[in-house]
């Protein structure tokens, strides 16, 4: 297996990457998050766990992203216009998503 997916480092990375675009502290999002402790983000971002569904929907809702974002294998910074961009894509596609469905 390729020691560079691996899933959980990716993760990790992309979300820490996330948390800095807003100039946040793992601490400060824990609380957003309604976490109990901060150590549970800094395990997913230092790849040693894995996030639950309840809370990965959290941290999309919190961003405004979908899932799929948190597992794109990229050396990419996120800053807050890469995330208005995400946005406004994943807007279009839901648009675009519900014409096909009422034309079925």
């Amino acid at each position: 297996m390729d020691k560079s997916f691996d899933v959980r480092k990716i993760l990790g990375y992309n979300l820490k990457n996330l948390r800095e675009s807003k100039n946040l502290t793992q601490e400060q999002l824990a609380e957003l998050l309604n976490l109990q402790t901060y150590q549970t983000i800094n395990r997913i971002e230092n790849g040693k766990t894995f996030v639950t569904r309840i809370l990965l929907e959290k941290i999309c809702k919190f961003f405004n992203i979908e899932p799929y974002v948190l597992f794109l294998k990229s050396n990419q910074k996120y800053t807050p216009e890469t995330l208005d961009e995400i946005s406004k894509i994943n807007h279009k596609l839901d648009e675009i998503y519900n014409i096909i469905r009422k034309n079925k």
